[in-house]
């Protein structure tokens, strides 16, 4: 019987310690239950692949420190618990440019055979290089983006185990038949700087 598996891959800003840990979602299915060690390593290695192959647009002020992952249960809405498995440290960004607003993403959309059931995952951590003057990701860093997240989608295929989009409501997937990377930025408001370095007040006579 297959299974599916919830990751959470934790994102930490290196700079502000009091900002909160961005999370990107990620399900995939397996092939037989109850989960071993090679069906969560099966996505470790795809997304540090992902990552490495993505690191040089991202600010080295960002970096994966974990992903946590659960062998999701079979009953809807049952609580999860702690994390089945944990895997260290994945890698840092590698752009030394100025960095740019931490609630600031760029999304990869999933596609499945039902429209209502498509998933998306933001990546944070870009640089001032990586916008056109229109305020638009540049081109070359959609194509890299694409390229690197349709390589790991069908890594996981190849390994039989694909990605699927969950629902937690009923326990159903569907999935993941295409990607879309875009060149509209993304705000992701919880991710604001927790701190205001400079603030500056005038009265009003």
């Amino acid at each position: 019987m297959a299974g599916v598996i919830l990751a959470h891959v934790m994102w930490d800003d290196l700079t502000d310690p009091n900002a909160d840990t961005a999370i990107t979602t990620h399900h995939y299915k397996y092939p037989v239950t109850p989960a071993e060690e090679g069906d969560y390593n099966a996505f470790v290695l795809a997304f540090t692949s992902f990552f490495n192959a993505i690191a040089n647009r991202l600010s080295s002020d960002v970096a994966v420190s974990a992903i946590r992952s659960w062998d999701l249960p079979v009953v809807a809405g049952e609580p999860l618990g702690p994390a089945d498995h944990v895997s260290g440290f994945v890698g840092g960004g590698g752009s030394a440019a100025d960095r740019l607003p931490p609630q600031i993403a760029c999304s990869v959309t999933e596609e499945t055979a039902v429209r209502k059931r498509w998933g998306r995952f933001y990546i944070p951590g870009f640089v001032v290089t990586d916008v056109s003057t229109s305020g638009r990701f540049a081109g070359s860093v959609v194509t890299q983006i694409a390229d690197a997240a349709s390589t790991m989608y069908n890594q996981m295929n190849g390994a039989g185990r694909g990605f699927v989009s969950y629902r937690r409501a009923d326990a159903t997937f569907q999935l993941v038949s295409g990607i879309r990377v875009d060149d509209v930025p993304d705000v992701i408001r919880r991710r604001r700087f927790s701190t205001t370095l400079n603030r500056q007040l005038r009265p009003v006579a």
